[in-house]
């Protein structure tokens, strides 16, 4: 084969190189189809799915205990806001002042001039 070669002028050692090049290409194609086919049929990743769920259930279950607490302190918070708003209302109305003895006489005085008695 080499004579053969050798009368189109193709050289035996370009030959013997192009085709080891070759071999690992073909090679690393074997081994990587193989690696696939192991994956996939070594059945690993089912049993995986339901740990996956598992944890994520329980991490459900803690989110779901930590948007309750958070909602029983803002409703908490709500309450106590409400009634400081009340008490601060009920401190801004103006309280009817009493009345002094003075004022209370020239009141009544008022009364009676008005009446038509004088004193």
């Amino acid at each position: 084969m080499i004579q053969f070669l050798n009368l189109f002028g193709i050289n035996s050692h370009l030959v013997s190189n192009m085709f080891s090049k070759i071999k690992k290409y073909v090679i690393g194609f074997f081994v990587l189809c193989g690696g696939i086919l192991v994956a996939f049929l070594s059945g690993k990743g089912a049993g995986r799915k339901e740990e996956k769920i598992g944890k994520l259930d329980e991490r459900l279950k803690i989110v779901k205990k930590d948007l309750k607490s958070k909602e029983k302190s803002k409703n908490g918070l709500k309450k106590t806001l409400v009634s400081k708003k009340k008490a601060l209302e009920e401190l801004k109305k103006p309280k009817p002042k009493p009345k002094k003895k003075s004022a209370k006489k020239a009141h009544s005085r008022l009364k009676n001039i008005g009446k038509g008695k004088k004193k």
